[in-house]
């Protein structure tokens, strides 16, 4: 019986150390299945042929989790675009204000409960509301009562030469080479009494802090306040508290912040490139960066999010999540500073926090889910105003992120 016994409770043995040892190469099986399958949904998607090149990322506190790319970056359908691929990424790039901002306050530079008068060469004052002061935080939750309108927002697009190409379309409202002039030169056309293009329609006639309305150029001049309060330009400030830690290489304001084989052109559609062109408030939407790169960064949001970021303190990274309600947003939706809380993304059920972006040429989305703390990135480099089928192709790639976001779910802790 001894023996019996033995033999039996050594087969349990085996046959536990023999479940053990299989586990994680079941595991790394089923996860290269279903990154297989999200690889075959994503080109079923791209096969709609309304986007020239996109590239998307899906990470953890981890890290990567998934990334690639499909299409071109070129109208000759040549070079590939992949997850390495660079290109501006629009409004995505407000996030780094609010980490570059709650920095410059960490540093004893700024409050962001100070007037912006405080940091400026000139005044900006609501002709409506003369004695209430806009305050820094006002710019940062887009409710500091500055407005874009399109006759002065535009003049921020510059394009980058002359002459173009018959492939290359040019928006008549782009800037000239020779027009282009400094972010604070802009700012004081667009926003003081004096300015060249001031208009009092630019602000609201409702007092600052009271109205949340989005704002471009609000976010431009917050990017500047970091510049006076910090003596450093906001290029190099972000490259030192961001970039740098991060390690995200391949990122910059421009061109020659990074590596220019690797940018994708930018598409009207199959036939059409968008002419080249920079920002001058490029902290609102100029940031340049690959889908890789940019999961470095979500990375860190979402373990700032669960109080272990580094960039910033808990503190601070708590300030920048900090939920807050505005009476003129019927929908109830919640803003963190640069950052919004979503149940909604292009007509998609999807509690999200993060932002998205649109440019010509350009649409992305860099968002996380709090519960499952994955987060997801689409960079496109292409318009979304010429073919119909542009936002069921872009809602078809999110549906699919979504899907393989809820498969991993279950296991991805032990990655």
């Amino acid at each position: 019986m001894k023996n019996l016994f033995l033999v039996f409770t050594l087969s349990i043995l085996f046959f536990s150390c023999k479940q053990k040892k299989e586990t994680p190469n079941t595991l790394e099986n089923s996860s290269a299945a279903i990154n297989d399958t999200l690889t075959k949904n994503l080109k079923s998607a791209f096969e709609k042929e309304a986007i020239i090149g996109f590239s998307v990322a899906v990470v953890d506190d981890k890290g990567l989790i998934y990334e690639n790319g499909f299409g071109y970056t070129d109208i000759e359908q040549k070079k590939p675009y992949t997850s390495n691929t660079t290109q501006n990424i629009a409004s995505i790039s407000k996030t780094l204000i609010g980490i570059a901002l709650l920095k410059a306050q960490e540093l004893g530079k700024l409050n962001i409960d100070d007037p912006i008068n405080n940091y400026l060469p000139f005044k900006i004052i609501n002709p409506h509301y003369p004695e209430q002061p806009i305050l820094i935080k006002h710019l940062a939750y887009h409710t500091s009562s500055i407005t874009d309108l399109d006759e002065v927002y535009s003049k921020s697009y510059v394009l980058e030469k002359s002459k173009h190409n018959d492939n290359e379309g040019v928006y008549e409202w782009f800037s000239k080479p020779e027009d282009k002039i400094s972010q604070i030169e802009f700012m004081r056309n667009s926003l003081t009494e004096n300015g060249k293009w001031y208009q009092n329609e630019i602000f609201l006639k409702t007092e600052p802090g009271k109205t949340r309305e989005y704002s471009n150029i609000g976010a431009g001049l917050c990017a500047y306040i970091i510049e006076s309060a910090t003596g450093q330009s906001y290029e190099s400030f972000t490259k030192e508290y961001i970039l740098k830690p991060l390690k995200m290489k391949a990122s910059g304001w421009s061109s020659k912040d990074i590596d220019t084989t690797n940018r994708s052109r930018l598409f009207a559609h199959q036939k059409m490139m968008i002419a080249e062109y920079s920002l001058i408030t490029k902290a609102d939407g100029g940031f340049i960066t690959s889908s890789q790169d940019l999961g470095l960064f979500l990375t860190e949001l979402i373990k700032g999010y669960k109080g272990s970021g580094t960039l910033l303190s808990k503190a601070s990274y708590q300030k920048l999540f900090e939920k807050q309600q505005f009476p003129n947003v019927k929908t109830n939706q919640e803003f963190g500073i640069f950052m919004e809380f979503s149940d909604e993304f292009i007509r998609i059920k999807d509690q999200i926090i993060g932002h998205n972006g649109s440019d010509p040429g350009v649409m992305t989305a860099m968002y996380f889910n709090p519960e499952t703390e994955i987060g997801r990135i689409l960079l496109v480099n292409t318009d979304s105003d010429f073919n119909d089928n542009f936002w069921p192709e872009v809602q078809e790639i999110w549906r699919s992120l979504i899907h393989y976001e809820s498969q991993i779910d279950t296991n991805h802790t032990n990655r």
